[in-house]
C-alpha cells in the first residue's frame, strides 16, 4: 500500500504530465513543520492547522483536496477545517487513489 506522500507524489506527477497547460494550478500546502521552532514561525506566517494537502485552482474556484490512504482518517483539526471551508462555499474532497483524483479533475475540467 502506498503512503500518503507516495500517493500525493503520484497524483502530482500525473497531473503535471497530463495537463501541462495547467501547471502551477495544483499546489501543495506545507502542513507539517520540521520542528517546534519552524512550527512557531509557520503559524506566525499564517499556517492553518488541518488545512487540506493540496488546492487545485481552476476557472475562478479553489478545490481543496485531502490525500488519504484507503484506511486513513481525518484528524479532528482536518474535520474542523473542512467544515469551515465548506461553510464558506468552497469545495473539499478526500481522495484515496490516483484513479479517484483523475476522475475528480476530469469532472472539474469538463
Amino acid at each position: 500500500m502506498q503512503s500518503e506522500s507516495q500517493l500525493q507524489t503520484a497524483i502530482y506527477t500525473w497531473f503535471h504530465n497530463a495537463y501541462p497547460h495547467l501547471r502551477g494550478l495544483l499546489c501543495y500546502n506545507l502542513n507539517n513543520s520540521r520542528n517546534k521552532i519552524d512550527g512557531n514561525r509557520n503559524r506566525a506566517l499564517g499556517l492553518q492547522k488541518g488545512r487540506a494537502d493540496m488546492v487545485f485552482y481552476y476557472a475562478g474556484r479553489a478545490y481543496h483536496i485531502e490525500i488519504k490512504t484507503e484506511t486513513g482518517e481525518q484528524s479532528p483539526a482536518q474535520k474542523k477545517w473542512q467544515r469551515l471551508i465548506e461553510s464558506h462555499g468552497f469545495s473539499y474532497y478526500i481522495v484515496r487513489s490516483e484513479a479517484e483524483f483523475q476522475q475528480l479533475v476530469t469532472e472539474i475540467i469538463v
